[in-house]
């Protein structure tokens, strides 16, 4: 296992060719994507993938899919939210949550609705049902296991077969309607995008990209959201300091006709939201370890203390960032919960920095990972948190009920609350 910086440096980005994924877990990921996409692909492969869907990625393109964001968080809020408020009822926050980055993901990746398709919805609900432990074991132990006769992945098959129908209709429909380039960049999809790149591949490829969209911005994204409410269902001077940022952004926009919170400005503006958000990826690690790599060939790799760890060929390397995130030497008291030591020019800020003797933080933190392998959609995923964050405390309170229960659960994906049930109360117009 390892977590000292300069060997993070070394292994995922100044020699990351020598470090590729495990073949297990490469086979894992890639039999929920369907295919060789950009976390299941090593080598030359993935390399064109990154080139040819990085420029989908830059702030530019994702800030068309803001107003998105706040579209369905607001209609979240008015319908789901507002009736719970209202009637006084219990809320799975989980399940609300996913509800709502599903129905993000959906639109944003490939114009789709789920809840006008029963069937592709309990598809995809069936492949993101956390296997049991023996299967787990199974998965990550035994080459070819997710291939083996047996019900529960008879079943997961059956899921990933009426998606790959459901996608692969999309695309059709797609191609044989008015070419989408000729759209405003505004009102297209990823999939739109891909489709009239001149350097995309495959059909089978474009399904590939869209499941690897879906698993990627869906399941993290609601993940790391549930970690947020949980800390500020704890933290009412956190909430009220966020909803003051967001009024004060709001407050002057009043005679826009597009709201504030659905502009990639208005929402990057919200420096103490970001910050709460970072800090809760840190305390939080949805992903408590990176995918787990291999040494390619023998490799002496340097430490910070001016040793080197010499890793023989096929050596298996695990990045715990559950750990890596609450390391004494790179964090001050780093079980306490500070969103300032994410602004700039803040005490919190420069007392990490000088324990870290002004280094970045880039190979201390690494909730989206780092190098070639980074996540692709990490803007995305910021701004999404953002709009959700900000919209949700700008309306309602949230509560954690008797039956709530914190502790960190491992569902096969990411790392969740066993239980977030919660109640809702509107904000006063007066507060």
């Amino acid at each position: 296992m390892l977590s000292d910086p300069k060997a993070l440096q070394h292994v995922l980005v100044t020699h990351a060719s020598n470090y590729p994924r495990h073949p297990i877990i490469r086979s894992y990921l890639g039999d929920i994507v369907m295919g060789e996409g950009l976390v299941s692909s090593e080598g030359a492969k993935h390399d064109a993938q990154r080139k040819m869907l990085n420029p989908h990625f830059t702030a530019a393109q994702v800030k068309g899919f803001v107003k998105v964001f706040e579209q369905l968080a607001t209609r979240c809020c008015a319908t789901i939210l507002e009736a719970a408020a209202t009637a006084h009822t219990r809320l799975d926050m989980a399940s609300v949550l996913q509800t709502l980055t599903l129905e993000i993901i959906g639109q944003v990746a490939f114009g789709f609705d789920f809840h006008e398709h029963p069937e592709a919805l309990g598809a995809y609900q069936q492949l993101q049902l956390a296997p049991s432990p023996l299967l787990l074991i199974g998965m990550f132990s035994v080459p070819g296991f997710i291939h083996w006769p047996l019900p529960p992945l008879r079943r997961r098959r059956a899921a990933k077969n009426v998606l790959a129908t459901v996608i692969s209709d999309v695309i059709e429909h797609k191609l044989a309607s008015v070419n989408p380039s000729s759209h405003d960049d505004n009102h297209q999809d990823l999939l739109d995008r891909i489709l009239t790149d001149p350097t995309s591949t495959t059909n089978h490829d474009a399904v590939t990209h869209v499941m690897t969209f879906m698993t990627a911005g869906h399941e993290t994204t609601s993940s790391s959201l549930a970690w947020v409410l949980v800390e500020l269902a704890a933290r009412p001077l956190v909430v009220a300091r966020i909803r003051q940022e967001v009024h004060t952004l709001t407050s002057v926009s009043d005679h826009a006709t597009t709201s504030p919170l659905a502009t990639w400005e208005g929402i990057h503006s919200l420096k103490y939201t970001q910050a709460v958000i970072q800090e809760t990826m840190r305390l939080h690690s949805v992903f408590f370890q990176l995918a787990r790599r291999v040494a390619e060939q023998d490799d002496n790799v340097p430490l910070c203390d001016g040793a080197t760890l010499p890793l023989p060929k096929g050596t298996s390397i695990n990045v715990l960032t559950s750990a890596m995130h609450l390391n004494p030497k790179s964090w001050t008291n780093p079980t306490e919960f500070t969103p300032e030591r994410f602004m700039q020019d803040t005490p919190e800020w420069a007392a990490d920095a000088t324990l870290r003797q002004s280094k970045s933080h880039a190979f201390v933190y690494m909730p989206f990972s780092i190098g070639s392998k980074n996540c692709i959609g990490h803007r995305f995923a910021i701004a999404e948190l953002l709009v959700i964050v900000a919209t949700f405390v700008q309306n309602f309170d949230f509560a954690l009920t008797d039956k709530a229960n914190v502790r960190h659960l491992y569902n096969a994906m990411t790392v969740v609350p066993a239980n977030l049930e919660m109640t809702v109360s509107r904000v006063s117009t007066t507060s």
